[in-house]
């Protein structure tokens, strides 16, 4: 099992197959598996920002005035959709194939 400073993770741009820039990680999921946390997903883009600093019904409001609340702003990656082991972090799939974080996924 490898084993990854999140801390150095979070506010790493992630880049496309293409070389460009998708977003930042801004949040990390992960699950307990008996004595260690297993990652699960990263959370980027503008919602998942909301999402860290918690201030996400401000945030959804606040994308309404500005009318980018119905588009996505940011992407569930799991764990096999990107590459850890490098100096860049790139996805190892398209960014077609990645789940869309939306603003109805901050309300809870």
């Amino acid at each position: 099992m490898v084993e990854i400073n999140v801390e150095l993770l979070v506010g790493r741009a992630v880049l496309s197959r293409a070389g460009k820039t998708i977003g930042h990680i801004e949040e990390v999921r992960a699950q307990q598996d008996g004595p260690d946390l297993i990652i699960t997903e990263f959370h980027v883009g503008l919602y998942a920002a909301m999402e860290r600093i918690s201030a996400s019904p401000i945030g959804t409001e606040l994308l309404g005035l500005f009318r980018l609340r119905r588009r996505h702003r940011g992407y569930r990656i799991r764990s096999n959709q990107i590459e850890l082991g490098k100096s860049e972090l790139q996805l190892l799939c398209d960014e077609k194939e990645l789940a869309p974080l939306f603003a109805n996924h901050l309300e809870r």
